[in-house]
């Protein structure tokens, strides 16, 4: 009687992990082909972006437009995510370096569940300190 609710809890717990790893790849996806309006519709409603030296917090569609302008001026060649975790709050975070034709840029977002799965709380594109 006991390993119908394990099994239960397991099985809710990988459909959660999936559709985090889900978005993720989706968000990977939209940020590797510079389809900012692809990426925006994971965006919660006001989002904490950082991009190069401009940083504040952006509803959807002026985080967007941001987004936009910028791969219009950089235009993304690959997404590599190098390092992923759990922050102190227990959203998951992304790590990763974007190769773009103008050069590389350090990436990190942190998706937060909420009422309608998961979503990109925070972005952040920023220069390289290195060019690798």
């Amino acid at each position: 009687m006991i390993k119908f609710p394990l099994l239960f809890t397991l099985l809710l717990l990988s459909f959660g992990i999936r559709a985090q790893d889900e978005v993720k790849d989706q968000v990977v996806q939209a940020m590797r082909t510079g389809n900012s309006r692809e990426l925006a519709e994971h965006f919660i409603a006001n989002i904490d972006l950082t991009v190069k030296e401009t940083a504040d917090v952006y509803s959807k569609a002026q985080a967007e437009q941001i987004v936009r302008k910028f791969f219009n001026d950089n235009p993304p060649i690959d997404l590599v995510i190098e390092h992923s975790g759990v922050s102190k709050v227990g959203d998951k975070y992304y790590i990763g370096i974007l190769r773009a034709r103008t050069g590389y840029f350090r990436v990190t977002f942190f998706l937060k569940k909420a009422d309608a799965g998961f979503q990109v709380k925070q972005l952040r594109i920023e220069n390289s300190k290195n060019d690798f």
